[in-house]
């Protein structure tokens, strides 16, 4: 894990936070919502899916509310950002979590393929950070931003290019940004998970060697996705509260994250070497063989 000296963080003392999370309606955006609830923050839960939010709200144990965003609109940020303001005050906090996956090799993907990912990947990213970070400033007060970028960042790879190029380009804008906002005592943190059991690969979008056959391919990849991520969105939620306690750079949650960020920098050479070995049609062979023929009880993980 790649931690600076730790020091206490802008908000790390403040009680009663506003907490506004994208991407909430499930996964990690939901574990950090009802983490942040707990400890007993004003949390403002949004996603795309207002009733994927409000399910948050309902589980949540604490101070929570769910608002409608699409992340890839400014002009919805604004109208969020001035909601919270009117009700809350200033968020203290803003954790960019909200993202999508597409599989394919890069020369497969469609320049709209890649538009939409940027979009909610990167552009999302840069919305929230512009609109409530640029309000942060004006307010004056400390404040602390998070971007859930992915061990994905440190990972070039022929089966979800265009993935890794939005998490790289989510993770520079984090660390940018980081020596942008420190002056104005605002902390920027980069949380990096690894492969991590949320509906994403469910989610997906693939294209396939078979395209007749991509629901049952999408279907493998997020059975293999349960069984063998190490991580869980409780362990990447925890990892945001440590991110923003010490105000660190850059968190990798977990194994293969840490392995990811550990490689590419000790030998970027060898990294691209061992990335250029899986292929689309060998990840999804892969999936096929966890799914069918490997018994359920075997994972990387215990419920």
């Amino acid at each position: 894990m790649k931690m600076r000296i730790p020091f206490i963080g802008p908000v790390a003392r403040q009680q009663g936070r506003v907490v506004l999370v994208t991407g909430a309606g499930s996964g990690i955006g939901r574990a950090i919502c009802l983490r942040q609830a707990a400890a007993g923050d004003i949390v403002i839960a949004t996603d795309v899916d207002l009733s994927a939010a409000e399910q948050t709200v309902k589980l949540a144990q604490g101070s929570c509310h769910a608002l409608a965003l699409d992340v890839r609109e400014p002009q919805q940020w604004q109208q969020v950002l001035d909601e919270v303001v009117f009700r809350f005050g200033v968020p203290s906090v803003l954790i960019n979590n909200a993202g999508i996956a597409l599989g394919g090799a890069f020369m497969d993907q469609s320049i709209q393929d890649w538009e939409k990912i940027m979009s909610i990947n990167v552009y999302g990213v840069i919305h929230g950070c512009k609109i409530v970070g640029a309000k942060m400033v004006d307010s004056g007060r400390p404040g602390h931003i998070v971007v859930i970028a992915s061990g994905a960042a440190w990972t070039p790879n022929r089966v979800a290019p265009s993935y890794s190029t939005s998490k790289a380009a989510a993770l520079m804008i984090a660390e940018s940004l980081r020596t942008e906002l420190a002056p104005k005592n605002i902390g920027v943190s980069a949380v990096c998970p690894g492969v991590t059991r949320t509906k994403l690969a469910a989610n997906a979008t693939l294209i396939t060697t078979d395209s007749s056959a991509i629901d049952q391919v999408r279907s493998q990849f997020a059975e293999a996705q349960s069984r063998y991520s190490f991580a869980t969105p409780d362990m990447v939620a925890r990892a945001v509260q440590l991110a923003i306690r010490f105000n660190l750079a850059i968190v990798p949650v977990n194994f293969d994250a840490s392995l990811a960020w550990f490689l590419h920098r000790l030998s970027p050479g060898l990294m691209r070497l061992i990335c250029s070995i899986p292929t689309m049609s060998r990840a999804e062979s892969a999936a096929k063989v966890a799914a069918e023929r490997v018994p359920a009880a075997v994972a990387f993980h215990r419920d």
